[in-house]
């Protein structure tokens, strides 16, 4: 294995009334938060009521910031920052998925920089001092709740950049599965599979290529998220699955699969944030999309090989590679996935400045050279129609 350094300060409590532990928890990060939260949800499934009475119980004033949509803005980011400061706030409550926490991360990286927040999303500063973060989970996918990454569209550019910053790291996540018993089949696989997809990247592209105890929690993973998401969308208050599920998730990307393997890329992801900064697609949906044709293109790939053998349990040799794109494929059947860009409506004739957008994400993360600009058209081309 590689040399690596690991850091993960989140506290965890998982399951059923984890809430319940809401005043012990906060009262320790201060008495004054922004509680940022998502759109109408938030209030028909009652957990509005329940996290207020769990603040006043704990004595924590609060201001709100609601209204949170998937693929989070950056001029919700600045009203949040605006909010924040006025009321001298001293952290961070984010109850939601992936959308919000990114939001509540952004929001505390801006609250002491006196710059443009989005400096950090271009890599052109880092946040020295940030708010402290508290999160409340209701989606699983972006595992956001365990993790210092942070994803934002800015409105005017249309373009999708990230921020990772050893200080946006939660300081405490409650999750508590049955919060995500509302969330519809569709939203459920699209999560599904963007925990997936975290795994699958480092896999495919980690630099050490040895058989170790983190590639052996790679597939064991990727074969848990894929077994357990099948059943999941037809029984969508199973809290088994669902608690399975939300775990997977946040284990998928808290760090634990970077562990030893050195250096590794996240490419599919850097080209899916150009497609949904630009036309606010699902992200899981774009990412699924994305994989597959990346797979069509790159059959020659030893390491798709080595995917189908260890997760799909295929024997490669035999059946060949393109049964192992089929098996792929028949899980995102089962998942409902549209497979191509076509049916979301993106037009063709963008695709080409697509390609260049998501070239120049490619640049700022010091990727560019694992992919050509010409050889990133044809994938995008080849996502068209499927």
């Amino acid at each position: 294995m590689k040399d690596f350094e690991f850091f993960l300060p989140t506290k965890v409590l998982f399951g059923k009334d984890v809430l319940k532990n809401i005043p012990r928890e906060l009262s320790r990060l201060g008495k004054r938060c922004l509680w940022v939260f998502g759109k109408a949800s938030i209030h028909k499934t009652g957990l509005y009521d329940k996290v207020k009475s769990l603040l006043q119980k704990a004595g924590i004033e609060w201001v709100e910031l609601g209204g949170i949509k998937s693929n989070p803005l950056l001029s919700g980011v600045k009203k949040g920052i605006e909010i924040a400061r006025k009321n001298q706030v001293e952290f961070i409550l984010a109850t939601g998925g992936g959308s919000v926490i990114d939001t509540a991360k952004a929001i505390s990286a801006g609250y002491f920089y006196d710059g443009d927040v989005w400096d950090f999303y271009e890599k052109k500063a880092y946040p020295k001092k940030t708010l402290p973060i508290a999160t409340v989970l209701t989606i699983a996918g972006t595992g956001s709740e365990l993790n210092n990454i942070s994803v934002i569209v800015h409105d005017e550019k249309k373009i999708k950049f990230s921020l990772r910053a050893h200080n946006l790291f939660p300081r405490v996540s409650f999750l508590q599965p049955e919060l995500t018993f509302t969330v519809g089949p569709d939203y459920t696989a699209y999560g599904a599979f963007d925990a997936f997809s975290h795994v699958f990247e480092v896999f495919i592209s980690r630099e050490y290529s040895k058989d170790c105890i983190t590639t052996d929690f790679m597939i064991s993973l990727m074969k848990n998220i894929i077994k357990t998401s099948q059943k999941l969308v037809k029984d969508l208050k199973n809290y088994d699955l669902r608690a399975n599920m939300m775990w997977c998730s946040s284990l998928a990307l808290c760090g634990l699969t970077k562990t030893g393997i050195g250096a590794y890329k996240f490419l599919i992801h850097a080209i899916e944030h150009t497609i949904s900064g630009a036309y606010d697609i699902p992200h899981g949906l774009g990412l699924g999309i994305l994989t597959l044709g990346w797979m069509k293109q790159n059959k020659e790939n030893p390491r798709l090989a080595e995917f189908f053998e260890k997760v799909f349990d295929l024997d490669v040799k035999k059946r060949g590679i393109e049964e192992g794109i089929k098996e792929f494929e028949n899980w995102l059947n089962s998942l409902r996935f549209t497979k191509n860009f076509k049916d979301l409506g993106i037009p063709k004739q963008d695709l080409d400045k697509l390609a260049e957008n998501a070239f120049y994400i490619l640049k700022v993360w010091k990727a560019e050279k694992d992919i050509s600009l010409e050889q990133l058209k044809a994938l995008l081309y080849q996502c068209y129609e499927g």
